[in-house]
């Protein structure tokens, strides 16, 4: 229970400051979430269940994904269902509307404030989100929305990105458990895994199974809820004029766990990406400041793709190495560091050593190329001796690359339109020192 391919490129301009600020020129607008939807449901006044305070986090998650000086959805692609609209019918009819008007490049926020409940059945726990209309005791199967449901109809959803926002595990209005089964977990992590199964999906959840969410005596929302709307309001990271959504929950978790109350959100996902969930402030960037280099490696990175191809070539010397040298950053090019008349595998090993990161540009003529796939190669084999993550691979045009990247978190700037947001948030990860641990 509850708290009581390539597109056309819109160009926008990137300038990394030579101050070490990275600045944004939004020239796109809301582009990159036009195809963006949501589903907020918001029940407090329950039909045959007691009531949850009054808040109004369903009304106002919606109207910050709509406003465009914030998240940027059309309005006409967000749906809300309050209380009495809330019914187990209507919600499952807007998930199949959703289904059939969205499209494998779509983005969806299924938010959900309200009561939750668990049963067990011949020692099978079954989670349920309760509508505004939901039973108790037998008749909950057929009143309920089971997690097994819910799941199913996500599945149903062709969108790349769907993110699934519970605002309704084990619950209390001030600091006692609701009633409706309190002394068991509600959203537990079978339940969270299933519903994150799949491209794209990810779980946000505003307590563990066996905690609780809470709703502060005369606030407007909850506590997951109200430090999820400032995260959507620009509190959360929003590099490239975008909120993504590792950056959403990591501002959420934060600020619920330095609360008085011992609640702890939950996020499960099977992601290749950290995909945007919305607008920042309507897509304009702050400046962010570029940390200094971390330590005395002559470059910040060794980027690696194949000159060969006219395409790679012209993306990274038109466009990557102005961005990122821009701003300051210092950059390996073979063309221009490698020295004369030295075997092309020590130059290769020398720049890897000598640049904090490895940027490998992921392209079908790159893959092709046996010279560059050894350069990722090396850089991989670094990440194991110095067992710190350096090796970043870079997908530019759809393929395949082999299993070894495949395991590696990408950057995936296949979208022409996430290009100048994924190269201001590559900069900034290439001032920082490589993350602990092999690559693997």
């Amino acid at each position: 229970m509850r708290k009581s391919g390539l597109a056309e490129h819109t160009r926008r301009d990137v300038r990394l400051e030579p101050s070490g600020a990275c600045d944004v020129t939004d020239a796109a607008g809301p582009a990159q979430l036009a195809d963006a939807h949501a589903l907020a449901i918001g029940i407090s006044r329950y039909e045959h269940i007691q009531p949850l305070p009054d808040v109004q986090d369903a009304p106002d998650v919606a109207a910050a994904l709509i406003d465009p000086a914030l998240g940027g959805y059309p309005p006409t692609n967000v749906r809300t269902l309050l209380d009495a609209a809330a019914t187990r019918a209507a919600i499952l009819s807007e998930l199949d509307q959703l289904a059939k008007r969205t499209t494998a490049e779509s983005t969806i926020v299924l938010y959900f404030s309200g009561h939750g409940s668990r049963l067990d059945r011949d020692g099978r726990e079954i989670c349920y989100l309760l509508p505004v209309d939901a039973q108790l005791g037998d008749a909950i199967e057929r009143t309920a929305i089971s997690g097994d449901e819910l799941s199913a109809r996500v599945r149903t959803l062709p969108a790349a990105r769907v993110t699934v926002i519970l605002d309704c595990c084990r619950a209390s209005g001030i600091a006692e458990p609701k009633d409706v089964d309190a002394s068991a977990p509600v959203w537990t992590p079978r339940t969270l895994s299933s519903l994150a199964q799949g491209r794209g999906r990810a779980v946000l959840a505003a307590s563990r199974g066996d905690g609780f969410a809470y709703v502060q005596p005369g606030q407007r929302n909850g506590v997951f809820t109200r430090y999820l709307l400032d995260g959507l309001r620009g509190g959360a990271e929003g590099a490239g004029g975008v909120i993504r959504i590792f950056d959403l929950y990591h501002y959420v978790q934060q600020r619920v766990v330095a609360g008085a109350r011992p609640q702890r959100p939950v996020f499960k996902s099977e992601l290749e990406d950290n995909y945007p969930i919305a607008l920042y402030r309507g897509g304009t960037t702050p400046a962010v400041p570029l940390p200094p280099a971390p330590d005395a490696l002559t470059y910040d990175a060794f980027v690696s793709y194949d000159r060969g191809d006219a395409i790679d070539r012209a993306w990274v010397e038109q466009t990557l190495v102005p961005h990122l040298e821009g701003g300051g950053l210092r950059l390996c090019l073979e063309y221009r560091e490698f020295r004369f008349g030295r075997p092309r595998i020590r130059e290769m090993e020398r720049a890897v050593a000598a640049s904090r990161y490895t940027v490998s540009i992921f392209t079908p003529a790159y893959l092709e190329s046996s010279f560059r796939e050894f350069e990722s190669l090396i850089a991989q084999h670094q990440d194991l001796e110095t067992r710190g993550a350096r090796f970043l691979p870079l997908i530019r045009r759809p393929c395949q690359p082999h299993i070894g990247v495949r395991m590696v978190f990408a950057l995936d700037l296949t979208r022409d339109t996430e290009v100048d947001a994924g190269l201001a948030r590559l900069a900034l990860q290439l001032r920082q020192p490589p993350a602990p641990g092999d690559a693997s």
